[in-house]
């Protein structure tokens, strides 16, 4: 098997200039950027690959630069007017115009950034359709300035990547007026394909579902071949196993032209762990285990494992309810809290401090397993904590989150839960905080979680989207203007899976959308980065009738392997 295209690396950046599609060179990410250096293996492996050109990488950093420096001063609309009104050098905008007008009268340009080797980029640069050949060397400056738009800027800020750093190769190509398009990709043995009629565009956009198929690897076809027959499907398969034999390419989009498939972007996708769990649903399915699910999502992560549930758990109705922050200091309120959370626990469990530390955290440990129904046993015949010492550890510990917001260490304050008790009292001592923004990934309650949401709640199937088991709070998303409810661990849910919400996906629990299907580019991102996800869920069934967009106040548990989801109060 040919080796699989590189990703991009060190070294220099070869020349500004035109490069045929086709030539050796654009096999180099760095060259060519990630989709035209796969296309270019692809016409060199004999694949029906469309002939094209590509401007290289490196000519984008002249604007790129100039981008970087105007959106300093004039933002996101400043940068990219900066990079469209600065033309290309003459030259090279006289050999664009002239070499396109050989590839048709009608043509597409595509961004192709040296990021796009990962699927978590997917849909995150701009492409031009129906562009007429002396309308490319502008389609070539929007390309750039794709890199400055806000959702693009967002997108970049979360994968911890300066905007403007990474050059952006432009691919350009003759229009197409396919009878049929889609993606497809490698899921164990089976080719998954999802198609639509005509363009693809709708599809990966978010917009449309399309219908999806599964061919196994005797050719036989599982699922509503109307659309397009059998035959097209099985040599749709077909052309990515041969993609994959030659290239290791897994997944694709493709179009049909005359009855032949089109290979319009390959990519090799890389599994990503994800939680397979499989709770204890039934062992869950009281409302003791409903109240401890309300305790840990209020309270997660390292901090609030440590410091209110070992007490909390005694009586988790108590503890529901977050009093206002201290008036300590930051320093001083951490270690309030640790000395007032010691004597709670102690109490508790009618134990030394010492022995009652070790005792909740293996019974909150076996509380998570696979059999929990003897720590629920133990945890019912415990005593209730003293109330206004509990009252006393949650005031302090609401000013220790605000005082690690302070200090730069965390966005949010909820974010505070998820820091190591080591970590929180070094920095709230003065010790600088991490430069790198601080991030939540799954928490290890989360299986636990989602089993009492599972055991309780509403279910509305969906379609499988992205793998993975995940519970968090519910965020609504109708529109772009309303990415400021988002909280880190939080379940995503959006009309549409519009690329505007991928940024959201490096802190997301889950992503749960009402329209659109498994192709969408922002699944493809949510795959890449191990974060399930669900499609085409009916609303109503999951939370009723009378639900209004913007509400809060209830927990989704996320299938993205089964395309179910759950929904309690939160």
């Amino acid at each position: 098997m040919t080796a699989p295209v590189a990703e991009a690396g060190s070294g220099p950046l070869a020349a500004p200039r035109l490069f045929d599609l086709g030539d050796p060179a654009c096999a180099d990410v760095r060259t060519a950027g990630a989709k035209a250096a796969w296309l270019s293996r692809g016409i060199t492996a004999d694949l029906p690959v469309l002939p094209g050109l590509v401007v290289s990488a490196a000519a984008s950093l002249r604007h790129m630069a100039l981008g970087v420096e105007a959106l300093a001063s004039r933002g996101s609309g400043g940068a990219r007017l900066e990079v469209t009104t600065k033309p290309i050098p003459e030259d090279l905008a006289a050999e664009v115009a002239g070499r396109s007008a050989e590839l048709g009268d009608t043509l597409v340009v595509r961004s192709s950034s040296i990021l796009e080797g990962g699927a978590e980029w997917s849909g995150a640069f701009t492409s031009y359709l129906d562009v007429r050949p002396d309308e490319v060397a502008r389609a070539v400056t929007g390309c750039w300035a794709s890199a400055f738009t806000v959702a693009t800027m967002e997108r970049h800020e979360a994968a911890g990547i300066a905007p403007g750093s990474a050059p952006i190769a432009v691919l350009i190509q003759p229009a197409l007026d396919p009878r049929f398009g889609g993606t497809a990709r490698i899921e164990g043995s089976d080719v998954v394909l999802t198609a639509v009629e005509g363009s693809p565009a709708p599809l990966v956009q978010g917009w449309e579902p399309g219908v999806q198929v599964r061919v196994g690897v005797d050719g036989a076809v599982r699922g509503d071949a109307d659309l397009m027959g059998e035959t097209l499907v099985g040599a749709v398969a077909d052309t990515l196993r041969e993609a994959d034999a030659r290239l290791g390419a897994t997944s694709c989009e493709w179009a049909i032209v005359d009855d032949e498939v089109i290979l319009l972007q390959l990519m090799r996708i890389r599994p990503v762990a994800t939680s397979h769990a499989s709770p204890a649903v039934e062992a869950l399915a009281t409302e003791a285990a409903a109240q401890i699910a309300r305790l840990v999502r209020r309270y997660p992560g390292p901090l609030g494992e440590a410091l209110v549930l070992p007490w909390a758990v005694g009586d988790p109705t108590r503890a529901i309810e977050q009093p206002a922050a201290a008036d300590l200091t930051p320093s001083d309120a951490f270690a309030t809290a640790r000395e007032h959370a010691a004597v709670l626990t102690a109490e508790v469990w009618s134990l030394p401090k010492a022995a009652a530390a070790g005792v909740a955290a293996r019974t909150l440990r076996s509380l998570r397993g696979p059999d929990p129904g003897p720590a629920l046993a133990t945890i019912a015949r415990l005593r209730s904590p003293d109330a206004e010492r509990a009252g006393l550890v949650l005031a302090a510990l609401a000013t220790v989150r605000q005082g690690l917001v302070e200090a730069g260490a965390v966005t949010w304050p909820v974010v505070g839960w998820h820091l190591e008790e080591a970590t929180a009292a070094a920095i709230l001592g003065g010790q600088r905080p991490p430069t790198r923004r601080q991030r939540v990934g799954f928490d290890r309650w989360e299986p636990f979680d989602a089993a009492v949401v599972m055991a309780g709640g509403r279910q509305a199937p969906g379609a499988a989207a992205a793998p993975g088991l995940a519970c968090g709070r519910l965020c609504p998303i109708p529109g772009p203007e309303h990415m400021g409810r988002f909280r880190p661990r939080d379940v995503v849910m959006a009309p549409y899976p519009l690329p505007h919400l991928a940024a959201l996906l490096w802190d997301a629990a889950a992503i749960v959308t009402t329209g659109g299907g498994p192709a969408a580019h922002l699944f493809e991102s949510a795959r890449a980065l191990g974060i399930p996800a669900v499609a085409a869920i009916h609303l109503d069934e999951l939370l009723g009738s009378d639900f209004t967009e913007g509400e809060g106040g209830f927990a989704l548990a996320v299938d993205g392997s089964a395309g179910s989801v759950f929904a309690t109060e939160w």
